[in-house]
């Protein structure tokens, strides 16, 4: 199987994409902006080759958050030269090429090139059942048993229920996704009836529409704003408003889903599948 062979099987597995068009660049414009774009139907949002040859045979693949320069390394000493990342892994948020890359990234390519590799970005929400499960794994990792039917995973996740403890939540995303660097805005002891769950955005004003939602008190996110987001949090919490945001990371919260989507694929081929951790930018520090 071929690399651009494994992405068809994937496309028509997981199912199309949600949201085709982010609104950040005309489609045509961002497909010729973006390394790899021949593998990508026309106004995708992310997914598609981004770095090495997709038309090799397939002979190992690695499942990870992000294909950091670690990653990458551990994958060419595990003899696979196909890498799925769900984070972005070159220049910025989008993969676009960069003209003149900054020496860590110029060996970073280098080291794709050498080892051959080709990177499969797959971060898209999908419309499948398949699709569905893996962008809801994190949801699951933490105990709950999906987002609501009605809700579009391209505009994020919301999750009502039984309610449970803020603090308890925390215990659990640190848990399921490795991240000790959280961060919180809110009452521990509070009661979260609603949380809505938005992997990585930080535009501004863009997670405005889940936070005021009134079935929504908790935000589970990789980034945001602080001057707009985060202070949106607590001014609202300043007025009696039960709001709570809790931040755990970008790469961390595609912990889960990357998980997910190395079990469905070992299912899917023949070629053996790894998951790799990726490493996380934050830590705590103490001193």
């Amino acid at each position: 199987m071929r690399g651009h062979e494994l992405f068809d099987l994937i496309q028509r597995g997981l199912g199309p994409e949600l949201n085709r068009h982010r609104g950040i660049d005309a489609p045509a414009r961002r497909d010729t902006a973006i390394a790899g774009g021949s593998y990508r139907a026309p106004g995708t949002l992310v997914d598609g080759f981004r770095a090495g040859d997709g038309d090799s045979e397939v002979r190992g693949i690695v499942v990870c958050a992000r294909a950091s320069t670690a990653v990458l390394k551990r994958a060419g000493e595990l003899g696979a030269n196909l890498v799925i990342s769900r984070q972005a892994f070159l220049g910025d948020s989008q993969d676009r090429p960069v003209s003149k890359p900054e020496p860590a990234l110029t060996e970073k390519l280098a080291l794709i090139e050498r080892q051959g590799f080709a990177v499969l970005r797959l971060q898209d929400p999908r419309s499948g059942k398949a699709g569905r499960a893996i962008t809801d794994a994190l949801l699951r990792a933490i105990g709950l048993p999906g987002a609501k039917t009605a809700a579009n995973p391209a505009s994020g996740l919301i999750h009502t229920g039984a309610p449970a403890q803020l603090s308890e939540l925390v215990r659990r995303v640190k848990s399921a996704t490795g991240s000790a660097a959280v961060r919180l805005i809110g009452d521990p002891a509070m009661m979260v009836r609603g949380l809505a769950l938005a992997t990585e955005t930080n535009r501004p004003n863009a997670l405005a529409p889940l936070l005021a939602r009134s079935d929504v008190d908790l935000l589970i996110a990789g980034e945001v704003h602080e001057t707009e987001t985060a202070a949106y949090v607590m001014d609202a919490i300043a007025l009696g408003r039960p709001k709570a945001l809790l931040l755990a990371g970008s790469i961390a919260l595609e912990e889960p889903p990357a998980r997910a989507l190395a079990d469905w694929l070992k299912g899917q081929v023949s070629v053996p599948v790894t998951l790799l951790r990726s490493d996380l930018p934050l830590g705590e520090v103490a001193f």
